[in-house]
């Protein structure tokens, strides 16, 4: 049986997505720590990549972009946010359920505007 095949899934992802419209997001993107990281790795490819005649230009301006796709914030919420949040549904300690993808776009937003960086993912036992 698949996760929203469950009883309730259905409704509950309803419901976190109509609070998730009635929150909007509190905090820019561009203030992000990662979204600040990942344009300085992108900005570290343009520099590899003005010359790539450079032995090793290649290599390093991809492993960059690869930096800068694990830090640079998505622009909506990560695959497994759902299935994450879900799951773990019953141990939040707080008001709001985040996930701990580092790029989901609304988990992030979440998490910032939070001010501690947790928003509510502290689990209890």
């Amino acid at each position: 049986m698949g996760t929203w095949d469950e009883p309730g899934a259905r409704e509950w992802r309803q419901a976190v997505d109509a609070a998730d419209q009635l929150r909007g997001p509190k905090v820019p993107v561009g203030e992000l720590p990662g979204y600040l990281q990942g344009c300085d790795e992108v900005d570290e490819v343009r520099r590899l990549m003005a010359d790539p005649t450079v032995p090793g230009a290649l290599t390093a301006a991809r492993a960059a972009m690869r930096r800068a796709l694990r830090v640079t914030p998505q622009s909506c919420l990560d695959q497994l946010c759902y299935e994450q949040r879900w799951r773990g549904r019953n141990r939040w300690d707080g008001p709001l359920q985040v996930c701990d993808r580092p790029t989901c776009g609304r988990c992030l937003l979440l998490k910032a505007a939070d001010g501690d960086g947790n928003a509510g993912h502290s689990r209890t036992a």
